[in-house]
């Protein structure tokens, strides 16, 4: 079972190196934010809901379609990723996470890892392809991989 995607691409599209809001990420001050809002319009467009929001860490999108999957998209700006925040590269990372919830015992709600939805794979590589962005699995970013569906 493949429960996430490793996915990362290079594009001076996103800001990776403006003075960023210290009201986001707790302080921490990621980029991102814009890069989660398009990926959470271009989810949305398709009929499905999809937020973004940040987190401690960093930029979160989350997704839900008509079939009950749920997925979470976390996005990195890989310039930052083990170096010590040094700003100035258009480099970005997306961990995507399925998840469902099932119950316990027949009534005790649970959320657990899921398959990750194949479909969902080429809706993201067609969001970023309409901006020109190729995507491309992230070698040494968190969990699997996938290439396009």
């Amino acid at each position: 079972m493949t429960s996430s995607v490793s996915l990362k691409f290079n594009s001076g599209r996103f800001d990776f190196k403006s003075e960023l809001p210290e009201q986001y990420n707790a302080g921490n001050r990621f980029y991102g934010s814009d890069l989660a809002e398009f990926l959470s319009e271009g989810l949305a467009s398709t009929g499905s809901k999809a937020n973004c929001f940040d987190e401690d860490w960093g930029w979160m999108v989350s997704y839900s379609n008509e079939r009950g999957q749920n997925v979470e998209i976390a996005i990195y700006n890989l310039s930052e990723h083990m170096e010590g925040g040094r700003p100035g590269a258009p480099v970005w990372g997306l961990w995507m996470r399925a998840f469902s919830r099932k119950k316990v015992l027949g009534f005790i709600p649970r959320t657990v890892e899921a398959e990750f939805p194949q479909d969902l794979i080429k809706i993201v590589y067609d969001i970023f392809e309409r901006e020109g962005i190729t995507l491309e699995a992230w070698e040494d970013g968190p969990d699997t991989k996938a290439e396009p569906a």
